[in-house]
């Protein structure tokens, strides 16, 4: 009875071991999608979200083997096993697919020139028939990272303009409006006549002027080259992003709030 035993225990771990390594790929194939092409840093910090995708993998990888581990037997048939195994396979696969979804719906899709600062516009932040109304020169919501856009504010000479304040009052900001969106270029002008200079991000925070140094170092970039901009989400401020002086291209973030 001990040998039949120790037989099945040991059969049962080597499924166990198997599906953990299985489990494991695969979730690292999942995670290397989501924090590396989706979520490029600095969006994983400012948008959240990560903390649940990582709980929904864990659970998965973990819970995943256990079940293996405890209905694995030699002594079933293989018809029994590809059942047994079939069932764990499909709880695996809809709990993953669920963290994918989550994920991917609240993914960074623009990054979004406001006026005097810089929006990050997530594919949750959009409506599915809103999206229609954006211009033919703004590529479709990106699945590797947001793309540069401006928006249009409206101004009180414009026909629409009251309109326009009524849908701000009631909530849809401008950001979030695609019928108020235009290329990043058309802006440049007016993004480094607002966008303040490293001095002035130094001086607002003096105790960081070696670590503000260090980074424009990896960027390749002396600070009379670049500007700088606040960044908001729907979640955080703690964030500027930085523009070449030169062109107002994006060339990087810092983790300070810039307003």
């Amino acid at each position: 009875m001990k040998i039949i035993l120790k037989d099945r225990i040991n059969a049962a771990l080597r499924a166990f071991f198997f599906h953990v390594a299985i489990s494991s790929l695969v979730a690292s194939v999942a995670a290397i999608i989501v924090f590396l092409i989706w979520y490029p840093q600095p969006y994983l910090d400012m948008l959240g979200g990560s903390g649940l995708f990582l709980l929904i993998v864990g659970v998965d990888v973990a819970c995943g083997p256990l079940l293996t581990l405890v209905i694995f037997s030699p002594k079933k048939s293989r018809r029994e096993l590809m059942l047994d195994f079939s069932l764990v396979a499909i709880l695996q696969i809809v709990a993953l697919a669920y963290g994918i979804y989550t994920m991917a719906l609240a993914r960074p899709v623009y990054l979004a020139y406001e006026l005097d600062r810089f929006r990050v516009i997530s594919f949750a932040d959009l409506e599915n028939n809103s999206i229609s109304q954006k211009p033919s020169s703004i590529s479709n919501p990106s699945w590797t990272g947001p793309a540069a856009i401006a928006i249009r504010v409206a101004q009180p000479d414009d026909p629409d303009y009251l309109d326009q304040v009524s849908l701000s009052i009631s909530g849809l900001e401008p950001v979030f409006r695609p019928d108020r969106w235009e290329s990043y270029e058309n802006q440049r002008d007016l993004i480094l006549k607002k966008s303040h200079t490293i001095d002035a991000l130094i001086k607002k925070y003096p105790e960081s002027k070696e670590s503000i140094e260090l980074i424009l170092k990896n960027i390749d970039a002396t600070k009379e080259e670049i500007n700088w901009l606040p960044m908001q989400s729907r979640k955080s401020t703690s964030w500027v992003v930085l523009v070449s002086k030169k062109n107002a291209a994006i060339l990087g973030f810092l983790p300070y709030d810039g307003f």
